[in-house]
């Protein structure tokens, strides 16, 4: 038995009703318990949407277990230190870990990882901790941000207490199946979940459009500056059709045309094809961050408009992890559960 060495429920009672975060939802790991295995790397598989560490963990008897440990998406990490190179076959480290609820022997949820040279880092969303604002200073929207963990975790908070009607309320139970497929196939969600997940971001602008390309399960938004209403006529698809204009120095995109999603909320919340979505971006008064906000209408599955704010950090030196997401991968967790 994998030795727990740390039990906080009060620390983490607010973590115990958290709907699904990031791309895949935690249910079946103990989130009330922490487990820290000390160990040497066996395989460390850099992937989209899930990264994978392989452990060889000594145990007092002298024997070792062999013990797979899922973390986040190699987007999330990215940003976090994180690359194909950080980890080799050989390393030691410890790590903080989740248990899986249906034993020993089944994958646990990675959480902290520390080096053997003390540099400690998060595999997972809800361990990233809040950032500190670099010197790089913006001119305008243009260029490479990544959204703050913390935003994306309040707004899982959040997400508990929406008001939800009774269609939405079924539906939730309904479209289980729809949306752990949509998951397995690698479908991102969409905003304003999409819009605060901690992977890079790259804003480019024209006179025309202006295009999001998000390292989040190949998501890319272009939001049409040419256009001062949307058609009559919309072909509904994953992201939707969007518009902008400007008001002052804030960016202000409206997009409606979604395609129905089992996951178009994420946190276990499906959407309709009613959704709509006003967003906007200002960049901050110190040219480091970019203010977000998201004002979502459902009225088939929300009672009331629901509104959300988080902050992105300009990250010019970022790079993309530049991976796909892959089904075998996202697949994989499934199987896991």
């Amino acid at each position: 038995m994998l030795p727990v060495i740390r039990a906080c429920p009060l620390v983490l009672l607010p973590l115990l009703a958290l709907p699904a975060a990031a791309h895949h939802s935690p249910a079946a790991y103990d989130m009330t318990q922490d487990v820290f295995l000390e160990g040497t790397v066996r395989e460390y598989s850099w992937r989209n949407p899930h990264v994978y560490i392989t452990l060889d963990v000594a145990r007092p008897d002298g024997s070792t277990v062999t013990q797979e440990i899922e973390a986040g998406p190699a987007s999330n990490l990215a940003p976090q230190g994180f690359d194909a190179t950080s980890l080799r076959a050989g390393d030691r480290v410890t790590v903080q870990v989740k248990p899986n609820r249906a034993g020993e022997g089944r994958t646990v949820l990675g959480w902290l990882l520390t080096k053997s040279d003390g540099t400690a880092m998060p595999l997972h969303v809800r361990a990233i901790p809040a950032t500190e604002p670099g010197s790089a200073t913006a001119t305008s929207l243009v260029g490479t941000w990544v959204p703050q963990g913390t935003g994306f975790t309040a707004l899982a908070v959040a997400a508990r207490s929406w008001p939800l009607t009774d269609a939405g309320r079924a539906a939730v139970e309904s479209t289980r199946a729809a949306r752990n497929t949509a998951r397995a196939e690698c479908v991102p969600f969409g905003p304003p979940a999409l819009m605060v997940l901690p992977s890079t971001v790259i804003v480019a602008i024209s006179e025309t459009e202006i295009i999001f390309t998000l390292d989040v399960m190949d998501a890319r938004r272009v939001v049409h500056l040419d256009q001062q209403s949307h058609p009559e006529r919309i072909e509904p698809s994953l992201h939707g059709h969007s518009i902008g204009h400007w008001d002052g120095d804030t960016l202000v995109v409206d997009t409606i045309g979604y395609l129905a999603h089992p996951d178009g909320f994420a946190y276990d919340t499906p959407s309709t094809a009613a959704k709509h979505v006003v967003e906007r971006f200002t960049l901050s008064a110190d040219r480091k961050h970019i203010d977000y906000e998201a004002v979502v209408e459902d009225p088939e599955y929300l009672a009331a408009p629901v509104s959300h704010r988080a902050q992105w950090d300009y990250r010019p030196e970022q790079q993309p992890s530049n991976l796909p997401c892959e089904t075998d991968v996202a697949r994989r967790f499934a199987e896991d559960e």
